[in-house]
């Protein structure tokens, strides 16, 4: 009984230490000696590659930042109707465009938060607000029906809460107002950052 649970800890000790020399000194070693290619592209038809070097690219810090034109502070006097179907901005946006009477603000169902890669966007108070985990790919910007998502330099970031609204037939609260743009931090485990870090290295 002894002998065979000490064996079967041996053969998952053994089984874990080969996965981790696969992924940590295996491929990497191939990918250097090849030039930097992944031994997986030799796997793939040429336009599966182009598809993944064009999604390396975009993982990579573009040295830009999402900047959501819409305070995640706003309030409203007034609610135009209650939408209870299916959660998707794109959708709702072109059956009724917004539940307020300010037809440019964020839907805030989250269409931008599934297409992040970084997990760099969350909801809050029906608006998508960037987190610091952003590299600037530009993914939301390009989902975002309402185009309100802008992709500018880092150092501008945090400079200013701007409006999208284009008059002020609106009962917003923070119509046109300005301000300092909070950028908060990711909530992440640290086991879960070191294997994101590890598994997605050679794509940042």
């Amino acid at each position: 009984m002894i002998f065979s649970i000490l064996f079967l800890l041996l053969f998952f000790v053994s089984v874990a230490l080969i996965i981790l020399f696969v992924f940590l000194v295996l491929i990497p070693s191939v990918n250097q000696q090849e030039g930097s290619v992944s031994m997986y592209e030799y796997l793939l038809a040429p336009d599966e590659k182009n598809k993944q070097k064009t999604q390396r690219n975009r993982l990579k810090d573009t040295g830009l930042r999402a900047v959501v034109k819409c305070s995640c502070e706003k309030q409203f006097a007034k609610q135009r109707l209650e939408y209870s179907g299916l959660k998707d901005c794109r959708l709702f946006n072109q059956l009724y465009q917004s539940e307020y009477d300010c037809l440019f603000q964020c839907i805030g169902f989250g269409t931008c938060v599934n297409s992040c890669p970084q997990q760099a966007i969350k909801i809050h108070n029906n608006t998508a607000v960037i987190l610091k985990g952003c590299i600037g790919c530009g993914r939301c910007a390009e989902i975002c029906p309402k185009n309100i998502i802008d992709m500018v330099p880092v150092e501008t970031a945090s400079s200013a809460i701007r409006c999208n609204a284009e008059n002020g037939d609106t009962t917003c609260s923070d119509y046109k107002k300005f301000g300092k743009n909070e950028i908060p931090k990711r909530n992440i485990f640290k086991f879960w950052r070191l294997c994101y870090s590890i598994f997605y290295k050679e794509n940042r």
